[in-house]
């Protein structure tokens, strides 16, 4: 007998034959040839080039092909010196792993096995971070109730641990009475530790319809990611002054709400400091829904251009006219535009 132990273990195959020789050095005819295959207990090599990318369903882990590797196996870790639990095998130099937690960073190592199963060493780490692709839940419990400036919403908190964001909208209502479509403005973006938002349009007895859309700090949207949230219609007041603003007018009135206790600023434009129109001044007018009449607040010298109306109060609409006054007392058919100002805060 005899035992051959120089030969690699890498699952080759060899022939054997044994020969009888005797002293005088003469050899006989060999035996019959025998197959023998060595047992395979050599790894394929490390897998290297290890590349992680985030995607819509996972994380991609990319590698070098090794030669002689059946299939990989890919190892997942928190942090690079931690514990690696293997999370897949693949027979691609590629793997999505789609159990990588969210908005989060994952480290690999990746080792090829053979059709043997001998597994190489693992490879040196990579790592990636999975994006958020999670939206929000819902926004729930909207309520719109129709005021003087608008409307005022409001809304349950939403429990989204990493909620950055509500986004108020409001739209348009589109189609018939059996079905209506919301036609959505662009939204106001307001903090996540709010939950109503005094909404300043003119109230002049049109239908709106709201939404109020959650975003986390990936900037994920429910309603973007759904298409889908809760709808709510109300009906604005009518606060249209019962005496409408005739025509005609050599003024151009601009109305702005005023942001702090600055009051409503209104500019006006048309005629110069020369004109005989304003030779008299201007005057400034307001219109009071308790008495249904444009009633004057201010009279401002020739030339002047602005006012400021300190005296209108915050968390209404209010409707101007400003005419020119010539030196006789007489006035130009008055210019008209309107102001909204929310409530005040704090």
């Amino acid at each position: 007998s005899y035992t051959d132990s120089t030969l690699p273990k890498t699952g080759a195959s060899y022939y054997y034959e044994v020969r009888a020789a005797d002293k005088a050095g003469n050899e006989s005819g060999g035996s019959a040839d025998q197959l023998v295959t060595t047992v395979d207990q050599t790894p394929p090599g490390v897998p290297a080039g290890l590349a992680v990318a985030s995607e819509q369903d996972g994380l991609r882990v990319t590698w070098d092909a090794v030669e002689g590797a059946a299939s990989y196996k890919v190892y997942r870790a928190a942090t690079e010196t931690g514990t690696y639990t293997a999370v897949g095998t693949t027979g691609q130099p590629s793997y999505l792993d789609g159990s990588a937690p969210e908005d989060a960073t994952s480290h690999y190592r990746v080792t090829a096995l053979d059709a043997a199963g001998n597994e190489s060493a693992r490879s040196a780490a990579a790592s990636g971070k999975r994006k958020d692709l999670t939206p929000p839940s819902p926004v729930t419990g909207v309520k719109v109730t129709p005021t003087e400036y608008g409307f005022h919403v409001s809304w349950d908190a939403n429990p989204t641990p990493d909620l950055a964001r509500y986004v108020v909208r409001r739209g348009e209502l589109w189609g018939d009475e059996e079905e209506k479509v919301c036609s959505l403005y662009p939204g106001y973006y307001l903090s996540a530790d709010t939950t109503s938002y005094a909404y300043t349009t003119l109230p002049d007895g049109e239908e709106s319809c709201f939404i109020v859309d959650a975003v986390d700090d990936s900037w994920n949207s429910t309603f973007e990611a759904t298409g889908e949230a809760e709808i709510v219609t109300a009906t604005e007041l009518d606060m249209t002054p019962g005496t409408a603003t005739p025509e005609g007018s050599p003024l151009t009135l601009e109305a702005t709400g005023a942001e702090g206790d600055e009051g409503n600023l209104l500019e006006w434009h048309g005629l110069s400091e020369s004109a005989p129109e304003q030779a008299g001044g201007y005057r400034v007018y307001r219109w009071n829904p308790t008495t249904s009449a444009y009633e004057k607040v201010k009279e401002l010298g020739a030339g002047a251009f602005t006012y400021f109306d300190t005296g209108a109060r915050r968390g209404t609409t209010s409707f101007y006219w400003v005419t020119g006054v010539s030196a006789d007392g007489t006035e130009t058919t008055p210019a008209g535009d309107w102001a909204v100002t929310a409530p005040a805060t704090g």
